[in-house]
């Protein structure tokens, strides 16, 4: 309430009377549409982040010594909207042979590439991998009894390989994936607390493979 102010001409003023406190129809108007605005702002901000990012956990072995059953990962679902999957990324993805289900592997090959595979090693247009990341083989143990010959892929096709390689069921049994199937790059462990990091892609591994 506005108080006047008058200049005294000797008179006992008048005391000030307060009134109950009334919003304006347009106060209460703009309150509304400001509640309104952040509901709809909340709602956008969910629907972009649902859409960039997805939480996944994992469940299974395959992606050992780096990736362990319990692991809260968080997987960018618009990293090849613009690029595409380089050697070392690891990648969510459905399976050809199973729509339904979604697998986490290693991007080791590109389109074009061509892969050779033994029961020891595993070679990208004739260069050898030394890949550190790869589950050790426990002591008398040769090697994975899960090996191809040599694969030629296609444009738009991709070949994946879990960590542990000897549990692992990847392009070695289901094939090339399609670029179509693959969802997005798994980025860092979120949880457990004591696991948080970012995901390692070893870039350097294939810095011998042509690009």
């Amino acid at each position: 309430m506005t108080q006047e102010v008058r200049p005294s001409s000797g008179h006992v003023a008048e005391p000030s009377v307060l009134q109950p406190f009334r919003p304006a129809k347009e106060s209460r108007t703009r309150l509304l549409r400001e509640v309104i605005e952040t509901i709809l702002l909340t709602l956008l901000v969910f629907a972009v982040v649902k859409v960039t990012i997805q939480p996944y956990w994992v469940d299974g072995p395959s992606m050992q010594p780096g990736l362990h059953t319990g692991e809260l990962v968080i997987v960018n679902q618009l990293a090849y909207r613009f690029g595409s999957p380089q050697r070392g990324d690891v990648i969510v993805l459905h399976p050809p042979n199973d729509p339904g289900t979604q697998y986490i592997k290693r991007v080791i090959g590109l389109p074009g590439d061509t892969i050779t595979i033994t029961a020891t090693e595993v070679y990208v247009d004739n260069t050898k991998l030394h890949e550190p990341y790869t589950y050790p083989l426990a002591p008398g143990e040769y090697g994975s009894s899960t090996f191809i010959g040599t694969v030629v892929l296609k444009a738009g096709q991709y070949f994946v390989m879990g960590d542990h390689r000897d549990i692992s069921i990847d392009s070695r049994v289901i094939g090339a994936i399609p670029a179509q199937n693959i969802v997005g790059k798994a980025e860092f462990v979120l949880w457990p607390a004591g696991d948080i990091q970012m995901i390692n892609t070893f870039s350097n591994v294939f810095k011998g493979v042509h690009r």
